[in-house]
């Protein structure tokens, strides 16, 4: 508790300026969901699927305010190679339907698999044995064992529903890995690329897992190793900001249904993307329930009928470890990345010239 207590006193010093800068909103703000997705298909059985892994004959702790207590330091590097989706070999079978012989054969064949690609981590041809290899120091855990066989939680059959008529008919997003992409202008490369901004959803891999979560009364604070800016989530109950202002992470406004913090993130840039697709119509709805006395289970469903047939849930268990610190994430620093990107690009334009003589 005394950890705890001390967490929460960093948390007000860390609010406190933000509230300055936050406190004056903008005219033209729209109602707020007080149930956030509390509609729609699936959000019973997400309710069960948390229920299922709480710990037996324990209740959760309380801050000195009442609130469920949720903060702390947490890894998810033990849950780094699980599939995100529903694996072939298991197509027609629930999560709990997957027996320990069958689970524990899957990790070893996911830690076998995690160090035969560690050295391609950086780019490379597998298929020629060519790595472009990253220091080993990268890697949290390339042993990592597993809580659960995959992540996708709703639909049951544990996949990603199928995209929309409207989404198929975008053109496909211009690939934008290391080796390949437009190289013209950095404002071709992706906003990970230029050190501004990752994706709005994180999942375990490998690095990066650590997560810090404070809290008061009438905010929560996320920080995560690899986004620059922490999140601040309002408890206090108004409205999101207008549509028109989008700020990179996008606008959260958070309420407490008994032990879990719900989350509804809205008004993401329009620069955003998750899984190759723009975040802009993009509404995430999560939950965090202390769900053990060093577990938090974070549930996200993603809701973007523009994009999917219908919204999806994934899930996975936060540890709780105070030696997973945050450290920084010095992104722009000794980063040659983009200018050897552009470089290469301006390479490439002169051999294709001397190629065309």
């Amino acid at each position: 508790m005394t950890s705890r207590m001390l967490t929460s006193l960093v948390a007000s010093t860390f609010v406190a300026g933000a509230v300055i800068v936050s406190s004056v909103e903008l005219a033209g703000q729209t109602a707020s969901r007080a149930s956030a997705g509390a509609n729609l298909p699936g959000a019973d059985a997400i309710k069960a699927f948390i229920a299922a892994r709480m710990a037996k004959n324990w209740a959760p702790p309380k801050t000195p305010w009442g609130d469920p207590d949720i903060q702390g330091i947490f890894t998810t590097k033990d849950e780094a190679n699980t599939p995100f989706e529903r694996p072939a070999e298991w197509a027609g079978r629930r999560m709990e339907d997957i027996t320990p012989k069958e689970f524990a054969a899957a990790i070893r064949k996911r830690q076998q698999e995690a160090v035969e690609n560690a050295p391609f981590a950086g780019g490379g041809e597998p298929e020629g044995g060519v790595a472009i290899a990253v220091p080993i120091h990268w890697f949290d855990n390339l042993a990592a064992k597993n809580s659960r066989p995959w992540f996708v939680i709703d639909p049951p059959d544990g996949k990603i529903p199928p995209l929309t008529a409207e989404a198929r008919a975008r053109p496909a997003p211009a690939p934008r890995g290391l080796t390949d992409g437009a190289r013209d202008s950095y404002t071709d490369r992706s906003l990970g690329d230029r050190c501004i901004a990752f994706s709005a959803l994180r999942t375990p891999g490998i690095y990066g897992n650590s997560h810090q979560i404070l809290q008061t009364p009438d905010y929560v604070v996320f920080r995560y190793e690899m986004i620059h800016e922490a999140r601040l989530i309002r408890l206090d109950g108004r409205p999101h900001v207008s549509s028109k202002l989008r700020p990179h992470m996008g606008d959260s406004r958070g309420h407490w249904e008994g032990n879990t913090l719900v989350v509804e993130t809205t008004n993401f840039h329009e620069d955003m993307n998750y899984r190759g697709a723009p975040s802009k119509n993009l509404r995430l709805i999560e939950r965090f329930t202390r769900i053990a006395p060093n577990k938090v289970e974070w549930t996200v469903t993603l809701d973007d009928p523009a994009r999917w047939t219908r919204p999806w849930t994934y899930s996975y268990p936060m540890t709780e470890d105070h030696m997973q610190s945050i450290h920084e994430y010095a992104c722009h620093e000794g980063n040659y990345g983009l200018a050897n990107l552009l470089s290469a690009g301006r390479a490439a334009d002169r051999k294709a010239r001397e190629g065309s003589r």
